[in-house]
């Protein structure tokens, strides 16, 4: 008699959430499988919690050889990615084992957000003028005819790593230069430069054409567009709120992004919703958790079903209010913890905190979400409770930067 195989549900790399994957996966049933290329970059995983395996995250090919040598002594059931950056790859695979997922071009469309863009304009839908340059001084010709700030940002990418605001045309050429220059964005031959949309941002938060609700984002400052808290649900007229709803649900179809989750980001202009970009994954930065708290929906155990072919439930068990803030070092030196970190825990509605970077250790900022050194969750019943309790936890969270010469 041949034995049963384990039933497994593999990842392919990790996001901020990829550990809620995990626990969901082991809460439905199903061995969790790693694939990454590095899997000791993921600092908060449990070793003993998933198996993790060796592949080239990177190619479709290589992951499904990996796969299929995984299919002799395991049961795959969903093959998915919490990381944007490996979604067309989590899609491709499905596509090649005949499980559910994604239209793998419908994610390669729109993760080139100059096709994106392209593709929104057709449709109708209000973006931010834009231009796909491929060197500085065609950037700057760019910028000098839209007006200055523009955004220059990579064509592919997340986290706000490689997006900065240029406030004139030197800069312009030089964030251009960098970034054609810069390994980690050498996936493209140019760069995407923006008009800069002033207001308010938000994302939205989606299940196929579902809107599960948005939230307001909090940014540090510029020229970088690090995202420094998030509060859900967002605080909105309710004519704003339907306004950006059938804007990105709009986005959505014409995208054709039918499965799965989307994560998508919008601006608040002076002549309404703008639409920033559209992410074919559910969202990072804890913002599923946020949900989850706030409405009882669980995004990430949700999306896991959805990918094994199981009827999914998105309806709202609760109205609350929850929100994260993000700590970050005002400057590079060394950081020096002076209160004990637990102290935050006290606060009234405060259910999580985390340290993401020791004592002792350097910090040299990117301009990124690599920056944070930790961050602090609340829910509560209201808006301003939430918001009250985040900034008095934070405000325990004792950090100082010191110099290196103090050391």
């Amino acid at each position: 008699m041949t034995a049963m195989r384990t039933k497994a549900v593999v990842m392919i790399e990790n996001s901020t959430s990829g550990r809620l994957f995990h626990a969901a996966a082991k809460r439905l049933g199903y061995l969790p499988i790693l694939l990454s290329e590095d899997a000791g970059k993921y600092r908060d995983l449990d070793p003993g919690d998933l198996v993790t395996v060796f592949a080239k995250t990177r190619s479709i090919e290589a992951v499904v050889e990996v796969c299929e040598r995984l299919q002799t002594t395991l049961d795959i059931q969903a093959i998915l990615s919490s990381s944007g950056a490996h979604a067309v790859v989590a899609a491709g695979a499905c596509r090649v084992f005949g499980l559910a997922g994604a239209d793998p071009d419908a994610i390669s469309r729109c993760q080139d957000k100059f096709e994106q863009r392209t593709r929104l304009k057709a449709a109708g839908l209000p973006t931010p003028s834009y231009k796909y340059a491929t060197t500085p001084g065609n950037a700057a010709e760019f910028a000098a005819a839209v007006g200055l700030p523009v955004i220059v940002k990579p064509v592919v990418g997340s986290g706000s790593m490689g997006v900065r605001l240029c406030s004139t045309l030197p800069e312009v050429r030089a964030q251009t230069s960098h970034l054609l220059q810069a390994a980690d964005f050498a996936t493209s031959p140019g760069v995407l430069v923006e008009e800069y949309i002033d207001g308010p941002e938000l994302s939205i938060e989606t299940m196929g054409q579902a809107v599960i609700g948005i939230t307001e984002k909090h940014l540090g400052p510029q020229p970088f567009f690090v995202e420094v808290g998030h509060d859900f649900p967002a605080r909105l007229p309710a004519r704003v709120r339907k306004q950006v709803t059938l804007a990105v649900a709009t986005a959505i179809d014409a995208l054709g992004l039918h499965w799965g989750p989307a994560h998508s980001e919008v601006r608040l202009g002076p002549n309404g919703p703008v639409i920033i970009e559209i992410n074919p994954r559910l969202a990072g930065d804890f913002i599923p958790e946020l949900v989850r708290l706030a409405y009882g929906i669980d995004l990430v155990e949700e999306t896991i079903k959805l990918a094994l072919g199981h009827p999914i439930d998105l309806a709202a068990r609760a109205k609350r209010c929850a929100g994260i803030r993000f700590l970050n070092p005002g400057r590079d030196g060394v950081l020096r913890w002076y209160r004990d970190p637990a102290s935050a825990r006290t606060v009234k509605g405060v259910v999580e905190v985390e340290i993401h970077a020791l004592g002792g250790a350097p910090i040299l900022r990117r301009g990124d979400f690599r920056d944070r050194i930790a961050h602090v969750i609340a829910v509560t019943p209201r808006s301003d409770q939430t918001i009250t309790a985040l900034e008095q936890a934070l405000a325990l969270l004792d950090a100082r930067i010191a110099e290196l010469h103090d050391q």
